[in-house]
């Protein structure tokens, strides 16, 4: 037998009240003298020590009436040995976070204590699957094997547990639910099985949750949250802010040295935090105040570093976001040339002058222009892009620059007067005979052609499809080469003038143009246009001007044909060819020869607990396990509400509550029948 309340069972020694009440049988000591007593006769009180019970039924009814009442608050029940188990057999999934932000103080010890606890209490007929959660889930045990060895999985997956460390990724808390909800509909055999995932986390804030808005959360899993913590939430967070698009003010410009770059970082604060006052290790060092739950943008001076530079924060209490690597300026180098005349370099009437100011030295790109004449037997070695301009090339020459455009390098050419339908043929393969070419000079000031048509949408043209580069109107051509092209002409015209002539032919990496850049020619070497066509030119042949992306912990590397990578630790790996190699810790990397710096990713500085209604919100049935050592409490609560149903199918209280009013009506009737037969005292006439 059980008892679902056996406090109540005390009150059982409430018996003690009758059997005294029957011993208790005490004279009045108070004598009052009545003149009508006079004709009674007086009657020897007993003494007490000759007391006995004499009515042994009534007090036994009394007495099993306050038995009756006790155990039927108990509230008793019976368990046999063929009745079905109370817990129903379970699937349970254990995720374990070992994210950046679990590198806090003892965290992971805590988290890898409480996974450890709950893998002994799981049941060998039970199934289990256990996973670690970071930026991507890995998952470590498989129902599958758990199917076939579950009776070996704590020796398995305990030495794996105690040599996983922290990783320096970010926590995709969403995904992670996504992928063991998933497992659940995948794995064989689970029909019928309560199915339950156990995180083991510190819930930061930071974790990402949006994959969980793309599922509709199954109703038949439930989520038991075991949330570790670390008492002291004194927490700043560095990390690189976007670069700003304007100039530098008077100030910064003053405050910077010929060897430093100025560099844009982002303090926070967590909103716990008892702390405000920060530093960073710079060049000047530089200090400030951070209220709790803000951010703060600062430029400070990072110095440049043939093999990168950190910039540390100092004043809080974990510093595993403290610091933001910065890897240096590697331009790539681009060779171009340009045929012709290099005399001309500083005439401002040649598009030598023009293209040579226009191509200037970018953070990420560097390019290095030089000059051949038009009588050279061939381009020079690692030539990617060629320009060609007003000059007639040999045959040698005009076969090498056809092979450079036919493979990965790029060519632009003007159609000039000097060119003949056979230097088209050369750099073209289209016949002589096809080309019809001809002169066209619109006479005075005023007698200008103007872009009509331009294909935008095409790579070669792609930065005139930015709206502000767009607008042609106050760009005029005042002199261009007419060509009448076949109706199945290889090239392809991708800007018309207005009076519909070509104005750009483009043929795989070979460019036509039949107007000069030049102000003889036309106004485009002159409008802001210009620029950005020659650099829109250079992303086609695969040369991007644009800042090296900003590397997180988990982003693939870029290799770019690099075979070696050395880690931020000294670590050299070779790779495989087709390898995608990601980053695994923050540093600087050398992938080949060139330096790349990865950070921490933001989100793990924002350690603030979150709270677990958030995830309620999107649907997950959350059962909070409270903090580390109480992961039982869920178990001990299933077991009270299964022995309250299985109490309440027998009602055993009621058969209780039926006896007692049988053992008081025998009560009553019983004080009745004795009182009754009391004798009565006798009265003597005088």
């Amino acid at each position: 037998m059980t008892w679902l309340f056996p406090l109540y069972l005390l009150g059982a020694a409430a018996i003690i009240g009758p059997i005294l009440m029957h011993l208790r049988r005490r004279p009045p000591q108070d004598r009052v003298e009545f003149s009508s007593l006079m004709f009674l006769d007086a009657q020897t009180p007993m003494p007490v020590s000759k007391r006995k019970l004499e009515h042994w039924l009534l007090l036994l009814l009394r007495c099993l009436a306050l038995l009756l009442l006790a155990l039927m608050f108990a509230r008793p029940l019976w368990r046999v040995e063929n009745e079905a188990p109370l817990s129903q057999q379970t699937a349970t999934i254990i995720l374990l976070d070992r994210s950046a932000s679990m590198r806090r103080g003892d965290l992971w010890t805590q988290a890898v204590d409480a996974a450890s606890e709950r893998l002994q209490k799981v049941a060998v007929t039970d199934r289990l699957a256990v996973a670690t959660l970071d930026r991507q889930t890995q998952l470590l045990w498989s129902f599958d094997q758990d199917r076939g060895a579950a009776s070996t999985r704590m020796a398995t997956l305990k030495p794996q547990l105690n040599a996983l460390k922290p990783s320096w990724e970010s926590t995709d808390l969403g995904q992670a639910l996504v992928d063991a909800a998933g497992w659940f509909g995948s794995a064989q055999g689970l029909s019928g099985l309560q199915k339950r995932i156990l995180l083991v986390s510190d819930l930061q804030e930071g974790a990402k949750l949006e994959a969980l808005r793309s599922l509709v959360w199954p109703e038949n899993i439930q989520v038991e949250v075991v949330r570790v913590e670390v008492p002291n939430a004194d927490n700043f967070t560095l990390s690189l802010a976007a670069s700003s698009p304007e100039e530098p003010t008077t100030k910064d410009k003053e405050a910077q040295k010929p060897t430093e770059a100025v560099t844009r970082v982002r303090i926070s604060n967590a909103r716990d935090s008892k702390l405000s006052d920060f530093s960073l290790d710079s060049t000047p060092a530089t200090s400030g105040y951070i209220a709790p739950g803000s951010s703060r943008v600062i430029t400070v001076p990072a110095l440049t570093q043939p093999e990168g530079s950190t910039i540390t924060l100092t004043g809080d209490a974990w510093d595993f976001d403290n610091r933001v690597y910065i890897a240096p300026a590697q331009p790539k180098t681009v060779k171009i040339v340009y045929i012709g005349d290099e005399k001309t370099r500083d005439e401002a009437a040649s598009p030598l002058f023009y293209l040579s100011r226009a191509l200037q030295p970018t953070p990420s790109l560097k390019p290095e222009l030089s000059v051949i004449a038009a009588n050279a037997t061939a381009l020079p070695p690692d030539t990617q892009l060629v320009f060609v301009s007003g000059a007639r090339l040999n045959a040698t020459l005009a076969q090498s620059v056809r092979a450079l455009a036919e493979k990965d390098g790029l060519v632009v050419s003007v159609i000039a007067e000097p060119t003949s339908p056979q230097d088209l043929e050369t750099l073209t393969g289209i016949a002589a005979k096809d080309w019809g070419l001809s002169a066209s000079k619109e006479e005075g000031s005023e007698s200008y052609s103007m872009l009509a048509d331009v294909q935008t949408a095409h790579p070669l043209l792609r930065p005139f499809a930015d709206e502000r580069l767009r607008d042609f109107t106050k760009l005029r051509f005042w002199h261009h080469r007419k060509v009448a092209l076949p109706k199945e002409s290889p090239l392809e015209v991708l800007a018309r003038f207005d009076n519909g002539d070509p104005a750009i032919l483009g043929k795989g990496h070979l460019i036509l143009l039949t107007s000069g850049w030049h102000p003889a020619d036309s106004q485009l070497a002159l409008s802001t246009k210009f620029v950005p066509l020659l650099y829109g030119w250079l992303e086609a042949a695969g040369f991007r001007n644009e800042q090296a992306v900003s590397l997180l912990v988990g982003d693939v590397l870029p290799l770019d044909g690099a075979t070696t990578i050395m880690t931020p630790d000294g670590q050299t790996l070779t790779l495989k060819p087709g390898a995608a190699p990601r980053a695994e810790m923050p540093g600087i990397y050398k992938v080949g020869k060139e330096l790349r710096a990865v950070n921490l990713p933001p989100e793990e500085g924002r350690i603030t607990p979150m709270d677990v209604a958030k995830l309620r919100e999107l649907g997950v049935r959350v059962e909070d396990g409270g903090l580390k050592g109480t992961t039982s409490t869920l178990a001990e609560e299933k077991e009270r509400l299964a022995i309250t149903e299985q109490e309440g199918r027998q009602r055993a209280w009621i058969w209780l509550l039926g006896a007692l009013l049988v053992i008081l009506g025998w009560e009553t009737w019983l004080a009745g029948r004795i009182r009754q037969s009391a004798p009565q005292p006798a009265f003597t006439s005088a």
